[in-house]
């Protein structure tokens, strides 16, 4: 007779015809489902790309996904459209530097990448860094050297609109803060790693008794379908018995920044 898998941890394990070390990973997120704080820390120590999967299985409507698209594009692009604006000045083409129509650019890549910081940072494990740090950077360098020519094209009496300054200084306040906000995985061994198990432990000890049963039950019915089916050996199974809730990932499944 077969295993009952009613789960979505075991319905997961029972669909795999093959196991890779990733899919620890795949299986924890999906058995932890009804646990958002649990799933948060979770994301604290997983490969980015797992909850981008489970994003992109949930379904969106298309136009939703063009808009989105437009507007991070403005995100980016607005920054770098508010520095070409001070090109002119800067070599000599232009009696006056455009700060205030650049501060407008600016501003508009503020507010994108503000509400990008708003709503991700939120969740800042399931982001990945290194492409957080993309637009940071895209944010600093743009709004850094549009600065210093701001500041310059002031001080010189030479600029139109010095108010866009402030602007143009707030975007690279926002670009300096996805660093802040977006830092990379944890290693084994770091303070921040044992930090994270621990967030990870009061986190499952929060739930109530029987939503962390039932889930501990789920994770027990994919192992035990993973081993009926062969998918994994005796010895990886009883060991995945023992690993503290949440860890699953961690312990079988190579970590990646």
């Amino acid at each position: 007779m077969g295993i009952v898998t009613t789960g979505p941890a075991a319905r997961y394990a029972a669909t795999r015809r093959t196991w890779e070390p990733i899919d620890w990973w795949r299986l924890e997120a999906r058995a932890w489902q009804e646990a958002p704080a649990v799933r948060r820390v979770i994301a604290l120590f997983a490969p980015t790309t797992v909850f981008r999967e489970l994003a992109a299985q949930s379904g969106r409507n298309p136009v939703v996904t063009v808009l989105l698209l437009v507007w991070n594009l403005i995100g980016l692009g607005a920054p770098v459209v508010g520095a070409a604006m001070l090109l002119g000045w800067v070599f000599g083409r232009a009696d006056a530097a455009a700060v205030g129509a650049a501060g407008i650019a600016f501003a508009a890549g503020a507010v994108v990448a503000g509400a990008g910081l708003v709503t991700s940072g939120r969740d800042a494990g399931r982001v990945d860094a290194g492409s957080a740090h993309a637009i940071g950077w895209v944010h600093v360098l743009a709004a850094g050297a549009a600065s210093v020519v701001s500041i310059l094209a002031v001080l010189q009496s030479q600029a139109t609109g010095a108010w866009g300054l402030g602007f143009i200084m707030l975007d690279l306040v926002v670009g300096a803060l996805y660093f802040a906000v977006f830092r990379r995985k944890p290693t084994d061994g770091s303070e921040r790693w044992k930090r994270t198990v621990d967030q990870l432990a009061a986190a499952v000890s929060a739930l109530d008794d029987d939503t962390r049963a039932r889930i501990l039950a789920d994770i027990g019915d994919a192992i035990d379908e993973l081993e009926t089916a062969g998918r994994i050996p005796e010895s990886v199974a009883a060991e995945a018995r023992q690993t503290p809730p949440g860890m699953l990932g961690a312990r079988f499944a190579p970590r990646e920044a």
